[in-house]
């Protein structure tokens, strides 16, 4: 087994799993493993979680977006959450943990590269992403599956613990606003059917009736 032929071979797309080396250089399976720990502690990898190994960034032939990334790492998933807050401009702040949702176990993870934390919901709530951006780029790995504006609320008011009180909702300190359409909000609550939910996004109407119209 070769770094040199390993970046050959996963040098287009810089995720690759331990099975895909395995194969590719007809290794045994411990061999495989050791030569990729050591490679992980001479910093020549990057581990993002067991059995997934990312490219250090002067290898990768095309950089991934940190969405793409969170989407590959554990799957099926979306970002959204406060992460969909800040992409989406909602939010003032930056934020440091990338957060998604999927219909796996909850799970988090912190890579040297960045922290990905994944909240459980049930399949029949697990709806309302769409590729973003919306014009594809030329390079795939930017593209990455994210929840809609009007979906980010109810899974932020159903997965984040406590009520959603007034007070709450105005702390979030929460801007441009009016790309979010108030009848689509509420259709989406109904689907969603969840009395936490629907009361924080009743809430977040008549907190700022001004801009979602």
């Amino acid at each position: 087994m070769n770094y040199e032929k390993l970046i050959d071979l996963f040098g287009d797309r810089p995720f690759f799993e331990s099975g895909e080396v395995r194969i590719a250089f007809g290794e045994p399976r411990a061999q495989i493993e050791a030569r990729l720990s050591r490679w992980v502690s001479n910093g020549k990898l990057v581990k993002l979680r067991q059995k997934k190994y990312l490219l250090p960034e002067k290898y990768r032939k095309n950089e991934p977006a940190a969405g793409y990334i969170s989407n590959y790492l554990y799957g099926p998933s979306y970002v959204s959450l406060r992460t969909a807050l800040s992409i989406y401009g909602m939010i003032p702040e930056s934020v440091y943990i990338y957060e998604a949702v999927t219909t796996k176990k909850t799970a988090s993870w912190n890579t040297s590269i960045g922290a990905f934390k994944y909240y459980s919901l049930k399949e029949k709530r697990f709806w309302g992403y769409t590729i973003y951006p919306k014009i594809k780029d030329t390079n795939p790995q930017k593209n990455f599956m994210l929840a809609e504006p009007e979906k980010v609320f109810l899974d932020l008011f159903y997965l984040i613990k406590g009520e959603w009180a007034e007070k709450r909702i105005r702390e979030m300190r929460f801007q441009n606003l009016s790309n979010i359409k108030k009848e689509k909000l509420l259709e989406y609550s109904n689907m969603f059917n969840s009395p936490k939910a629907k009361r924080g996004v009743k809430r977040l109407i008549n907190t700022y009736s001004k801009e979602i119209k």
